[in-house]
């Protein structure tokens, strides 16, 4: 009798093995699989590709990678490595829905990041001869906190004669942000951007905000530093400008992402991110997704603040009276043409 319940329970062991390295049944992967279907051609944005994209996931059902992916982990990795070949957008994940958001707790949000670092901004000043400089890596949802650092940063720079953003580090964030920060920068209501949402229909405008607390510098020359590292919203910012001839644009071309996302839920844990919207610039009625906003002047990146700095000086001093003002820009440019010499 002992030795029968050894056995039993020695079966049940094995058993339990198995069901725990072969966790995903085969039902499971095709309704994952169809539910990623449905969800793309309901929702992604991009019209014109789905039908290639359903029809790469019909393909990959029939694949070895499709049947060797015992774990679910594994299978949403399959599966976001197929989907992001039409689209980096696109992504797939899994998390076990028994741990809730404590498995979670390793990875901190954008905006939350944001928030507790200055809003993205890391360094404002007046450099000599005047122009200013402000560099920050994401544009923060604009509360109160965010509004007040922003307001800030502006009024730092506020009576210099040229101003330089730097976005070469700067990955993204809100829309909002950049109407604030760009209001400061146009007399007259203008339009921005707008974005186009499939899942809606709407297509929803951005402009300069009517009010700001703070001057208005609608002809101070403005220079956009950017690397392939710039995205999402730091691309906005840049495509805004140079498509309304308000800035120039100095670096290498940008990383292509236009097209914001939905993380949508597809059963059992698995998630997807899909683009639902697309941006719509009123004057290209493009935008800058997938080839990055190409600059005025393309350079290496870690090249373009110096060349941004030069032109700067070189734009204001035409205009410049004082004659202590005139010698420090001379004095810069000189500086900066030897350093260039030298490298």
């Amino acid at each position: 009798m002992n030795k029968l319940i050894l056995k039993f329970a020695l079966f049940i062991a094995i058993l339990s093995f198995q069901l725990a390295a072969e966790d995903l049944s085969f039902k499971e992967k095709e309704n994952i699989l169809q539910a990623l279907k449905d969800k793309i051609s309901s929702q992604y944005v991009l019209e014109d590709n789905i039908a290639t994209i359903v029809d790469a996931l019909s393909t990959l059902q029939t694949s070895n990678k499709y049947k060797q992916a015992k774990t679910r982990k594994e299978f949403a990795k399959t599966l976001a490595t197929t989907v992001r070949e039409y689209d980096g957008h696109f992504s797939v994940l899994w998390s076990d829905p028994s741990k809730g958001k404590a498995q979670n707790k390793d990875y901190e949000g954008w905006f939350p990041m944001l928030s507790r670092k200055n809003s993205g901004f890391t360094k404002v000043e007046v450099l000599k001869g005047n122009i200013g400089y402000i560099d920050f890596w994401g544009f923060d949802n604009l509360n109160e906190s965010a509004k007040a650092k922003a307001k800030a940063v502006l009024a730092f720079v506020e009576d210099t004669n040229a101003v330089i953003f730097d976005l070469r580090k700067n990955g993204g964030g809100s829309a909002v942000m950049i109407q604030f920060i760009s209001s400061h920068f146009f007399q007259n209501k203008t339009h921005l951007n707008s974005f186009y949402n499939r899942v809606t229909g709407e297509l929803t405008e951005f402009w300069t905000f009517d009010n700001i607390e703070g001057k208005k510098r609608e002809k101070v020359p403005i220079y956009i530093l950017t690397s392939d590292f710039t995205f999402s919203a730091a691309e906005e910012f840049a495509y805004n400008f140079k498509n309304l001839k308000r800035a120039t644009i100095i670096g290498a071309p940008t990383g292509g992402g236009a097209n914001p996302i939905n993380v949508i839920d597809l059963g059992n844990g698995f998630r997807a991110s899909i683009p639902v919207s697309k941006a719509v610039n009123p004057i290209t009625n493009s935008n800058w997704e997938g080839v990055g906003v190409q600059p005025n002047i393309v350079i290496d990146s870690d090249k373009a603040f110096d060349l941004a700095y030069k032109l700067a000086l070189e734009t204001i001093i035409p205009d410049i009276k004082n004659p202590y003002q005139v010698k420090d820009i001379n004095e810069q440019i000189q500086m900066i043409d030897n350093v260039v010499a030298h490298e």
